[in-house]
C-alpha cells in the first residue's frame, strides 16, 4: 500500500511540474549561427558520388510452349 501510495505521488509531481515548466516547440541553435543558414538548403553543396561496380547480370527465364505443347524453358544471361 506504501508503494502504491508513494508511486501516485510521484505521478502527480511529475505531472504538475510538466504543466508548470513552459513549452517551446522551437529547436536550441547552436550560437554563432543565424537562423537563414540554418534552414538554407540551396546554399549548402551537395557531392554526389557514384560508385562502379561493373556489370550486374541476371538469368532471366522464358517459360514458351513447343511442338505437342509441352513446356519449353530456356534461360538467358542479361547484363546491364
Amino acid at each position: 500500500m506504501k508503494k502504491i501510495a508513494f508511486g501516485f505521488a510521484a505521478a502527480l509531481a511529475l505531472g504538475l511540474a510538466s504543466i508548470a515548466a513552459p513549452a517551446s516547440a522551437a529547436t536550441v541553435q547552436p550560437a554563432g549561427i543565424a537562423s537563414h543558414d540554418a534552414t538554407d538548403f540551396s546554399a549548402r553543396r551537395v557531392v554526389k558520388r557514384v560508385i562502379r561496380r561493373g556489370p550486374v547480370c541476371t538469368v532471366r527465364k522464358v517459360v514458351r510452349r513447343g511442338p505437342m505443347g509441352r513446356r519449353v524453358v530456356t534461360k538467358t544471361r542479361v547484363c546491364r
